[in-house]
């Protein structure tokens, strides 16, 4: 019922575009003959496989653009989760998009995406929205992880609607970035409405947001072959009001409201998936700003904190977190850079009735590290960093024009004693460990880039004896894209 009421929504969206398209065309008339001779005039010009040639493909008319590009990654995860077992696997991803513009400020945005994952070692343990597998091939599915609709000028204001499937990021995505964590970085679709106002007389944008997500992926748009695989544990709804206003020179200051629900909808067996682990049932209200700019032309710096309240399984809700960063940019011939910053997510006080560990909202994603966001399950949820103190500093620099480098450094701590007689973890030991992180990235042309990415992670007392043996993830990955 539902597949066919957004079928027959698409439809008719489909052919109001066309409609408003056709009716444009008819009304603006140009003069084709002349148009047409000096687009064939400027390919014929074009040298085959130039840059110029391939952005007339890549545009053949003015109202069609489109692209694609593949993302092949080899990752090696020797003691991941701290388990003594090492993994092994590939990530194959292939994307393919188009915008088609019928007329003036509107357009329509679709991309496909297919990433198929090949394990080596070991089986891969699946979970569906039914049950769990085991195959040495996972997500070999393609999905649509773009389908949204974007007027812009509306009424001659400077007003613009995005409607349907989306990527939304708000400042440095802490807590708005990622609307799918369980699929890694496959996608980070929201399936939304967002309207976006430029006030330029007094420097300011208005963002308002409304989210629908639901972990059944194939309830919206259903992927092609599907295999059942599930982005998130719950459903959710959630409103997101933010303010950013840059009146102030070489200042930036937002000020934002993130309403969140989340309905438990995937529900596994405790031999599957730990009950911290699963779906949350939740109503929780953020508040938070965030401040960043220039101190001086080498000083650049920002700063966000965030305070929620609400229920969250059943017990009231209280928490909040910081994060912040200041930086040196050198601005020598290497472009050398140093930075260092602070986080803090508060944790759940075992002693209390009220939970207060910071909730990260959509911003389950490898935020300081690849490796830990998967650590993190044996806590929480894949990428659901939290109860936290970090402090990192790092250093980048450019040793030749198409080479970067950059490496950081991390003490973790973490701040409440919440995991008390879990597996894992010691009864009162505070100090997590040490994160080492290096990426070398180097861009070959314009449509080719790779990179070398490690990461090592030295456990503290924090985890138990049996569990502090270093872990590490080790990648490769190579981008093709057109």
């Amino acid at each position: 019922m539902r597949r066919a009421m957004a079928c027959k929504l698409l439809a008719v969206l489909a052919a109001l575009i066309l409609a408003a398209g056709a009716s444009a065309i008819a009304q603006t008339a140009p003069p084709p003959a002349k148009t047409a001779a000096m687009e064939s005039a400027a390919a014929a010009s074009a040298e085959p496989w130039s840059e110029e040639w391939i952005k007339q493909t890549k545009q053949p008319v003015e109202w069609f653009k489109w692209g694609a590009d593949a993302r092949l990654r080899e990752v090696f995860t020797p003691n991941l989760l701290l388990d003594k077992e090492d993994r092994h696997f590939q990530r194959y991803r292939f994307r393919t998009w188009f915008t088609v513009s019928p007329i003036k400020d509107l357009d329509w945005n679709v991309r496909l995406v297919w990433e198929p994952r090949h394990f080596c070692q070991p089986s891969r343990e699946a979970f569906t929205r039914d049950a769990a597998y085991i195959d040495e091939w996972t997500m070999n599915e393609a999905i649509f992880d773009q389908m949204n609709v974007e007027w812009r000028n509306i009424l001659g204001m400077p007003l613009k609607v995005k409607v349907g499937r989306q990527d939304i990021i708000f400042g440095d995505g802490w807590l708005v970035l990622d609307g799918t964590p369980l699929d890694g970085s496959r996608t980070i679709f929201f399936d939304a409405v967002r309207g976006t106002l430029e006030a330029k007389d007094i420097q300011t944008t208005f963002d308002l947001v409304y989210i629908c997500q639901k972990a059944d992926s194939d309830y919206w748009l259903p992927p092609f072959c599907d295999k059942d695989f599930h982005n998130i544990e719950q459903d959710e709804q959630g409103v997101i009001a933010y303010v950013s206003n840059k009146s102030l020179d070489k200042t930036q200051i937002d000020g934002y409201f993130i309403y969140k629900h989340d309905e438990r909808e995937i529900v596994f067996p405790d031999d599957y998936v730990a009950p911290w682990q699963q779906g949350s049932n939740a109503d929780l209200y953020t508040f938070g700003t965030r401040v960043a700019g220039d101190i001086d032309e080498n000083w650049k710096y920002r700063a966000e904190y965030a305070a929620q309240f609400g229920h969250k399984n059943g017990v009231d809700h209280c928490a909040q977190g910081f994060n912040s960063r200041l930086s040196y940019f050198f601005k020598d011939p290497l472009n050398n850079n140093l930075r260092v910053g602070y986080e803090y997510l508060s944790g759940d006080r075992p002693s209390t009735d009220t939970d207060e560990q910071f909730d990260p909202l959509w911003g389950r994603w490898p935020q300081f590290s690849e490796l830990l966001a998967y650590t993190v399950a044996l806590e929480n949820r894949p990428g659901e960093t939290t109860n936290l103190h970090r402090v990192g500093m790092g250093w980048s620099c450019n040793p030749a024009k198409p080479l970067e480098l950059a490496t950081d450094y991390h003490l973790l701590f973490r701040d409440q004693n919440s995991y008390h007689g879990r597996p894992y973890f010691e009864d009162s030991d505070c100090f997590r460990g040490q994160l080492l992180t290096a990426v070398l990235k180097y861009k070959f042309s314009e449509h080719i880039s790779t990179h070398l990415w490690g990461e090592f992670f030295f456990p503290g007392d924090f985890y138990s004896d049996a569990y502090n043996e270093t872990a590490a993830f080790l990648r490769y990955e190579l981008i093709f894209t057109w």
